[in-house]
């Protein structure tokens, strides 16, 4: 037979349920807009009941003894998380890459009249003016002038290239350092998480805080995150691994290396050993995917002007200068950043060699332009395998061209996709302040109708406290 207060009892557990919800509901609405906040719900749960089962006539049955909250947890789906954080991964390194090739391409210019390509045809039609008028100091000097706006035009470019390369060396070691103190965060998350758990409680902003910290590690790494657990019980804690290096391990971090290089093309981490880490997402993969790529842009722009420099000083050291001389180079330097004028030919410009060498005893024929006019068929002639230095040259402008618009591409395809994941997971754990709203009139209601359940008990209560037995006589 339950007390006399067993109907306050339950009023009492019913008030107290309807608050916490109503707590609940009042976080929610509180952190609407907050990034990376989870909604949040009461679940609520009967208490145990009261007696047995009836044992006879007249023998009352179990008597429910009211509601409690059983645990305050927050709504969010770990397998949608994976996606995103995979997604975001992609995402980032293709966006650091589509940014970086943004930047070679400025730095060739092209389409452009004081570009490479633009420069090499204006160098080679002055040795044609120059075949038709040998002579003359005007078109000579010409020549001085359209050769030096080409070296301008290769150093231009040149710099550019060779700026891109220390800043992405700079970007990954400092991004390198990121990963590694957001790693030691996530393990200090991963102990409270813990802790906090094995006592019972559901730790939920600071299981909202390692989400986010992780989403922010994926935006830099791509990364395996396993949750730990002791048989078929969750631990609380993560695993975090990047390309099967353990950078989180309960309340331990591992601190990962900056040095890095490429296995098979795909970029990769270097541990202290040797051991490479390999990288599938994330702004250090498209970092070091970038500083590859131009480090080939670089290597094909060298390319050509050593063959610039190598065609052109054939032809011209077989020929002969106004003033009798052969054997001279018309440039020095073997590549882009330090191609020049030979310094016997910027200080003299009798010393192009415009005509071809006479055979001896004959003198050099003044108006004589054959070697000039072999270097202007340099232009069209194939130097670098089958191809001419124009078609080479933007066969590699366009090949830059190509990978930009690719990637840019695969950049806004991924930011569709990352956007839409995001729309799923803001669905399932977003808050939805209609929803809330709903819910609080829900449990205001279930709160006032406990307080008048507990009213009606007190009645009760009062009658047999002070109605019994007025009036009866002794």
């Amino acid at each position: 037979m339950p007390s006399t207060f067993f109907g306050v009892e339950i009023g009492r557990r019913a008030l107290t349920a309807s608050q916490l919800a109503l707590d609940v509901i009042g976080q929610n609405t509180a952190n609407v807009g907050t990034p990376g906040y989870s909604r949040q719900v009461a679940s609520l749960e009967e208490t145990e009941p009261y007696g047995g089962p009836g044992t006879g006539v007249g023998q009352p049955a179990q008597l429910g003894s009211g509601v409690t909250v059983a645990s305050v947890v927050r709504v969010r789906d770990e397998f949608l998380d994976k996606r995103i954080n995979s997604a975001i991964s992609d995402h980032s390194s293709l966006n650091t890459l589509r940014d970086i090739l943004s930047r070679v391409e400025g730095a060739y210019g092209e389409p452009s009249t004081t570009g490479i390509g633009s420069q090499l045809t204006a160098f080679f039609n002055s040795f044609s003016d120059l075949a038709a008028s040998p002579e003359s100091s005007a078109v000579r000097t010409t020549v001085l002038n359209k050769a030096q706006s080409l070296i301008a035009a290769f150093h231009t470019v040149s710099a550019g290239l060779s700026q891109i390369q220390p800043e992405v060396e700079s970007r990954i070691t400092g991004q390198v350092g990121q990963v590694n103190l957001l790693a030691s965060q996530i393990a200090a998350l991963n102990k409270q998480i813990g802790s906090s758990i094995q006592s019972g409680d559901h730790p939920n902003d600071l299981l909202d805080r390692r989400t986010a910290l992780i989403g922010q590690l994926s935006g830099l790494v791509d990364v395996q995150v396993i949750d730990s657990r002791n048989g078929a019980q969750s631990t609380g804690r993560v695993q975090v691994n990047v390309g099967g290096f353990v950078l989180v391990d309960g309340d331990t971090s591992s601190v990962l290396p900056s040095a890095h290089t490429t296995v098979n093309g795909e970029p990769a981490l270097l541990t202290t050993d040797g051991k490479p880490i390999p990288l599938q997402g994330g702004e250090i993969a498209g970092l070091i995917r970038a500083g590859t790529q131009t480090s080939s842009y670089q290597a094909d722009l060298d390319t050509l002007a050593s063959n610039v420099i190598g065609a052109v000083n054939s032809i011209h050291s077989a020929g002969v200068g106004l003033d009798g001389v052969t054997g001279r180079s018309f440039f020095s330097g073997k590549s882009a950043v330090d191609i020049d004028i030979a310094a016997a030919v910027a200080n003299n410009s009798d010393a192009i060699a415009a005509a071809s060498a006479p055979v001896p005893p004959a003198a050099v024929a003044a108006g004589n332009g054959d070697n000039a006019r072999a270097l202007a068929a340099l232009a069209s002639q194939p130097v670098i395998g089958q191809a001419s230095l124009n078609q080479y040259y933007n066969s590699r402008v366009a090949t830059v061209g190509a990978d930009s618009q690719r990637v840019q591409s695969l950049a806004d395809n991924q930011a569709k996709v990352v956007t839409q994941l995001q729309n799923q997971q803001a669905s399932a754990s977003g808050v939805n302040l209609d929803e809330e709203l709903t819910k609080l009139l829900q449990f205001q209601r279930s709160y006032q109708a406990a307080a008048r359940i507990i009213n009606v008990q007190d009645d009760l209560l009062n009658r047999v406290i002070n109605g019994l037995g007025v009036g009866a006589t002794g």
